[in-house]
């Protein structure tokens, strides 16, 4: 059991540890304006739809591709489009370096605020239908390492997984908060636009390989 709790928690945490991911992005973006919770809560939400997607992969993505393996594709391509869509937002919209929270103490923080960056979180991964797919490989490549993440209770290992997420992006938000007076508005626009290219290369890859 506990075996599997910690590389649930190792899977979700080398996972989420790609900067070209739209979460990472959001929360990269939160970090730099010094919106801790904000990110938290991003992550958050991610982390729990996350969860939900790896627990549909360990009970039954292997059985529901087998009945319908063009599903694959239609997932895959969803995740494609939704990345692309990602990737000329941060292009087009992200101008400048949000506020920061000396700078708009009274809304940063506020209930609903949080709320909607938790559900803004949750969305972005929920929205990616190819999920359990890739948690499907992942598992297969760890069981074939030796490992069996699934060996105990499947919510074990799920909860190691959000548990593992939450660690990650913790720990970045940490370090942004430390390093982000080093940032000017500038470098953060740059930034904002280097990923969106990267998010528009990554969609554009997903789709070939799911179409080629």
């Amino acid at each position: 059991m506990i075996t599997a709790l910690s590389v649930g928690f190792l899977m979700g945490w080398v996972g989420s540890m790609p900067l070209a991911g739209a979460v990472s992005i959001f929360v990269f973006q939160r970090g730099l304006a010094g919106h801790f919770r904000r990110g938290i809560l991003l992550a958050a939400g991610a982390a729990a739809a996350e969860a939900i997607w790896c627990l549909i992969a360990v009970v039954g993505a292997e059985q529901i591709l087998s009945r319908w393996p063009g599903l694959e594709v239609v997932a895959k391509s969803a995740g494609g489009l939704i990345l692309l869509a990602l990737g000329f937002y941060f292009l087009l919209k992200i101008k400048t370096l949000p506020a920061s929270i000396d700078e708009d103490p009274a809304g940063i923080n506020t209930p609903d605020t949080l709320l909607r960056e938790f559900w803004l979180g949750f969305v972005l991964v929920a929205g990616n239908i190819s999920i359990p797919f890739t948690w499907l490989g992942m598992i297969t490549i760890a069981v074939s390492w030796g490992l069996n993440p699934v060996a105990g209770p499947p919510w074990l290992f799920v909860t190691g997984v959000a548990l593992g997420i939450m660690g990650w992006f913790t720990l970045l938000l940490k370090l942004l908060s430390a390093f982000r007076s080093r940032f000017r508005p500038r470098t953060h626009e740059l930034l904002m636009k280097a990923m969106g290219f990267l998010l528009l290369a990554v969609g554009t890859l997903t789709l070939l390989r799911a179409w080629l």
